[in-house]
């Protein structure tokens, strides 16, 4: 059987990709910072599909934690065909009020996590001439993101990134995606400190959608011809015009 590794597994998107990989028959590595609640995941999954699944507790904002967790799954044994580089965390708020350690941890989550799990597991993908790895980026990476500076731009490079190394795996056997959903319902509007939109897409819809485009080896997955129609249009109207389109959007959703 084929394992797939999915970061931030514990609730949302990471949740929804654990089970679908599950109900495919693959074994899972399941990463989150809440042992209790990976312990559960791990439970209902595997009496729901007969598959095992490991868990390893860590906080992926701590820039240590990549390697770790990299140097545990090879003593244990366990080849990893599919990387799920789901976590990842926001922040709304005016960018000059914002504190410093929140943007370095989101930083470090969503840029220095993803980055180096992705260079670790590369590496042992490209030897064996196979793999698949999704990055889930956002459609707040094709444009500004007023109140969400930090987080926008994160995910910007989270696209770019796998863009780039899309041109370096040609015929390498090995596969790199990016997931650019636009919001969808999960825990993430709360933590961020926003109410989640009121067109806000079904987590599993969104999992799914990124799933079966990995799978076909698809570079960029845009869920939803309404959010690929908004990619359409911040690329074709001036960065000021959509940043404040964006900002005021931002602003109607504050708690």
């Amino acid at each position: 059987m084929k394992t797939a590794l999915i970061t931030g597994a514990s609730f949302g998107l990471g949740f929804e990709f654990a089970d679908i990989f599950a109900k495919e028959k693959y074994n899972l590595v399941i990463v989150a910072r809440n042992k209790e609640k990976l312990e559960d995941v791990a439970l209902e999954l595997r009496k729901k599909y007969g598959i095992e699944v490991t868990i390893i507790v860590a906080d992926l904002s701590n820039v240590n934690s990549p390697k770790r967790i990299y140097d545990e799954i090879s003593e244990k044994g366990i080849k990893i065909d599919v990387l799920v580089n789901n976590a990842g965390s926001g922040k709304y708020g005016f960018f000059a009020d914002s504190q410093d350690a929140s943007s370095i941890d989101m930083i470090n989550l969503n840029i220095t996590s993803v980055t180096l799990l992705t260079k670790y597991f590369l590496t042992d993908m490209v030897k064996r001439h196979s793999g698949k790895i999704l990055i889930v980026s956002s459609i707040g990476a094709f444009q500004p993101n007023p109140f969400g500076s930090v987080y926008g731009a994160t995910k910007a490079y989270e696209l770019l990134l796998a863009e780039s190394l899309s041109g370096e795996l040609i015929n390498s056997g090995v596969t790199i995606s990016a997931l650019c959903p636009g919001p969808t319902k999960t825990e993430f509007a709360t933590r961020a400190g926003k109410k989640d939109a009121k067109f806000a897409m079904d987590a599993r819809t969104v999992a799914l959608e990124g799933y079966n485009g990995m799978m076909q080896g698809k570079l960029i997955i845009i869920p939803s011809i309404k959010y690929k129609i908004e990619v359409f249009l911040a690329k074709l109207l001036p960065a000021k015009i959509i940043a404040s389109y964006v900002g005021k959007w931002q602003q109607s959703l504050k708690n």
